[in-house]
């Protein structure tokens, strides 16, 4: 399974660890760097490392649309979440990280304005767009987990 993540990587522009660019693509990235880490623990391979660190990076800015995906940090980042405590109060909380590109354009708003956009850059920061800029707890836990161990 490594080794497909890294081939994944490999064929990406940006090095993302996606064969497809689906709804909570940021979760599959994650999680993917999760399965690198423990890649390279077990075999001492550390190409699977250096890829997951990649991957850390790609979330936070290094992707097709110089986005950060967790909020509140970098110079760009996600201001109108599909979180619905953030579009109570119109502001969004720092710190969570937002589902990602979405090629399959799965709401109204993604499919009116990124018909023609290529899979990576299939992402919009407005809180009508939920198949790309939603937030859910389980996208962020596989992140906690990574961060944490690149400490």
């Amino acid at each position: 399974k490594a080794d497909r993540i890294l081939g994944f990587a490999q064929a990406d522009g940006y090095g993302a660890a996606v064969g497809t660019y689906n709804w909570g693509s940021n979760l599959t990235i994650c999680s993917n760097a999760r399965q690198l880490l423990f890649a390279e623990e077990l075999t001492g391979n550390t190409a699977y490392g250096d890829c997951a660190k990649d991957q850390l990076q790609y979330i936070l800015g290094e992707n097709a649309l110089s986005y950060c995906y967790v909020t509140g940090y970098g110079s760009l980042y996600p201001v109108n979440a599909h979180h619905r405590p953030c579009i109570v109060t119109g502001k969004v909380m720092k710190g969570m990280v937002i589902g990602g590109p979405n090629q399959n354009l799965e709401d109204p708003f993604a499919k009116a304005l990124l018909a023609d956009a290529p899979p990576a850059k299939c992402y919009l920061d407005n809180n009508q767009s939920f198949s790309t800029n939603e937030v859910t707890i389980y996208w962020n836990s596989p992140f906690i987990y990574f961060l944490s161990s690149q400490m």
